[in-house]
């Protein structure tokens, strides 16, 4: 195999890999009566307790606009809430509510249930694959820390 077509392979390899996972979120969210957008907005917050709505919008990748009405639903859906930060009153901080919470771990565990089969994959070749992994990832930030994008 060519070295541009081992590239092109390894790159289209991590997109399927990458919908194929999208897709499993996408209908998790649909079983759970939520949006994909909110689910990942869910996950977000778990991570991240207590953003504000434009590190939210950061993290979306989505802009500030989007994002408010987005939080607007939300809040109304008892998902989340927003309240003003005690440091600066012009900041809204985003967290997630008992409800949310219930629904970000139900998710994960429906996605635990859909990927309990990568669990036969040998330990030696899911250690290889991690260590590949961390190697592109090197390899990609390196990259992106010497070319502005």
């Amino acid at each position: 195999m060519e070295r541009r077509e081992q590239l092109d392979e390894i790159v289209s390899s991590f997109r399927r890999i990458n919908h194929a996972v999208q897709q499993l979120l996408w209908k998790d969210a649909e079983q759970l009566d939520i949006t994909p957008t909110q689910l990942l907005v869910l996950r977000k917050l778990e991570r991240c307790p207590e953003l504000s709505v434009s590190e939210l919008a950061d993290r979306l990748y989505l802009g500030n606009s989007s994002v408010s009405g987005l939080v607007d639903r939300m809040v109304k859906a008892d998902l989340i809430t927003r309240q003003r930060s005690e440091e600066d009153r012009r900041i809204f901080r985003v967290a997630l509510t008992a409800k949310g919470r219930e629904i970000v771990e139900n998710s994960r565990e429906a996605l635990r249930k859909h990927l309990l089969p990568l669990a036969e994959i040998p330990i030696e070749d899911s250690q290889e694959l991690l260590r590949i992994h961390g190697r592109i990832l090197e390899i990609l930030e390196q990259g992106r820390e010497t070319e502005e994008l």
